[in-house]
């Protein structure tokens, strides 16, 4: 059999066609329940992709007047504006910079990771997690004392009822707090204006920030005692600061980060093109949800134009 780089085009279209056909018969002969349930999605979502191109939608062009047209540093006005101070340049990492354009590495946005068109939201680490955990651990364990000293007559049997409160009620009121405040742990990379925000930390606000003088340094792989599977560490770390309220240049990722999501990061902050099917699923996710990125307000009107409001599916060739 030819290699594929000899195959002429005719011969080239024949063999993606047989393989097009195997993969049909596989999942309709021989996968699992599971497989052929993912292959009727995708065959759904391809067929509604396929409606929106027979009507004329796919292909309409929509204005980009939401995109924001400023060099770097009209940008870096507009964030010392926002800030209310000037920039410092911040001393030299000693680490080594990741490149913008390195798309090695696995393609995982769901989870830390949020997108709605608009902004992308990555937490930080450390987060209001892990202050739950240690609260919720706490909690438990103040809750099972009370409890047991409660039944051996230590205390009055009124201290069961706060002993139940340390074991259930205060983990769920910590839950619903801060799921309503994750977007305080929120990096948000907006497109539509060229700028990052930091999220909060114990001792700084945050600040904005062009993309250009903000870097990804990739830290340690650190694997499984077991060898079970492994994790890549990365940090963000700035060029500049604002000389008002700067303390440490590093901001931890929740999961690390990778090569390829900071490379996808900087391709959609990039206005010259559009926003890459990468972003797609959890667009639509957020959209079916009518949260945005943050999941503290509705999903932006400005990008509703590019989804089939039933479907809750993008049906735009491109989305800008």
């Amino acid at each position: 059999m030819k290699k594929i780089e000899d195959m002429t085009q005719e011969e080239l279209d024949s063999y993606l066609a047989n393989k097009a056909k195997e993969r049909v018969r596989y999942y309709r002969e021989e996968a699992t329940e599971e497989e052929k349930e993912d292959f009727a999605k995708i065959e759904a979502y391809l067929a509604r992709e396929a409606s929106y191109s027979r009507s004329g939608v796919f292909y309409e062009e929509q204005p980009k007047d939401h995109l924001h047209d400023l060099s770097y540093k009209e940008r870096l006005a507009k964030a010392e504006e926002l800030n209310g101070c000037k920039f410092k340049d911040a001393k030299p990492c000693k680490d080594r910079f990741a490149p913008r354009d390195d798309f090695d590495g696995p393609t995982r946005l769901f989870g830390a990771w949020n997108c709605d068109g608009e902004k992308v939201a990555v937490v930080r680490h450390p987060s209001l997690i892990l202050f739950r955990m240690v609260i919720t651990i706490l909690s438990a364990i103040a809750g099972f004392m009370l409890i047991v000293l409660t039944l051996v007559d230590v205390f009055l049997i009124d201290y069961l009822y706060l002993s139940l409160a340390g074991l259930f009620v205060t983990p769920f009121l910590l839950f619903k707090f801060s799921d309503a405040l994750r977007f305080i742990d929120n990096i948000e990379f907006n497109r539509h204006t060229g700028l990052v925000r930091t999220p909060y930390t114990l001792f700084r606000k945050p600040f904005y920030i062009p993309v250009e003088d903000l870097e990804y340094v990739v830290g340690v792989e650190v694997k499984s005692a077991r060898g079970g599977g492994s994790f890549q560490t990365g940090y963000l770390s700035c060029r500049k600061y604002p000389e008002k309220f700067w303390f440490g240049h590093a901001i931890g990722l929740r999961d690390g980060g990778n090569l390829n999501d900071w490379a996808q990061i900087n391709r959609f902050m990039d206005t010259t093109q559009p926003i890459e099917e990468y972003y797609y699923e959890i667009m639509e996710y957020h959209y079916k949800l009518d949260k945005n990125a943050h999941f503290n307000g509705p999903f932006p009107e400005v990008m509703k134009k590019y989804f089939d409001a039933d479907d809750c599916q993008i049906n735009r060739w491109k989305v800008w």
